[in-house]
C-alpha cells in the first residue's frame, strides 16, 4: 500500500464532520458523538453515540456515517457501532425526589377506562426494547393492571 492509500484519522474525522445530526443540525464530530475511532489498514471502526436509545433517525445516521467514511481514499471497510447516552435532567429537585432516576414519564387522565395502563406499558416496553432501563409504577390503588399486562 502506498502512502497515498494510508487511511489517516484526520481524513476520517473530516469526512465524519460533514455528517450532521438531522435534528440538532450540527456535525457529529463537534457534538462529540464519534468515539472509539480505530483504523487498521483499510478497516475503520468507531462508535456513534446518540442522544437517545429510541432515536427514530438511527438508520439514516448510520447510513450517512458509513457513506462518509467509505468515501475516504483507502477505506475498504467501515464498522459502525451505535450506542446512546441520555443526558440526565438538570433539575436538582427531581434528582432529590427520585435518586438514580434520570427521566420520568407520567401517563394520566381524569377518567377511568381510557387506556392509561395500556399506554404506560407500551411506552415502558418500547423504551426497554430500545435499550433504556425502565421502571413502571402503576398507581391505580383500586385495580392495578400493569402486573397483569406484563
Amino acid at each position: 500500500m502506498s502512502d497515498s492509500n494510508v487511511v489517516r484519522e484526520e481524513d476520517v474525522l473530516a469526512a465524519l464532520s460533514r455528517v450532521q445530526d438531522p435534528e440538532l443540525r450540527r456535525d457529529l464530530v463537534s457534538l462529540g458523538m464519534v468515539q472509539d475511532l480505530r483504523i487498521e489498514g483499510g478497516k475503520v471502526s468507531f462508535t456513534v453515540v446518540l442522544t437517545t436509545p429510541a432515536c427514530p433517525l438511527k438508520p439514516r445516521i448510520e447510513a450517512d456515517v458509513r457513506q462518509a467514511v467509505m468515501s475516504v481514499p483507502g477505506v475498504t471497510e467501515a464498522e459502525v457501532r451505535l450506542s446512546s447516552r441520555v443526558q440526565p435532567s438538570r433539575l436538582k429537585s427531581q434528582s432529590q425526589l427520585l435518586p438514580g432516576v434520570a427521566h420520568t414519564v407520567a401517563v394520566a387522565a381524569g377518567k377511568g377506562g381510557v387506556g392509561k395502563s395500556t399506554l404506560a406499558v407500551g411506552i415502558a416496553l418500547g423504551l426497554a426494547q430500545s435499550g433504556a432501563r425502565v421502571g413502571l409504577l402503576d398507581a391505580d390503588v383500586y385495580g392495578p393492571n400493569a402486573p397483569m399486562m406484563l
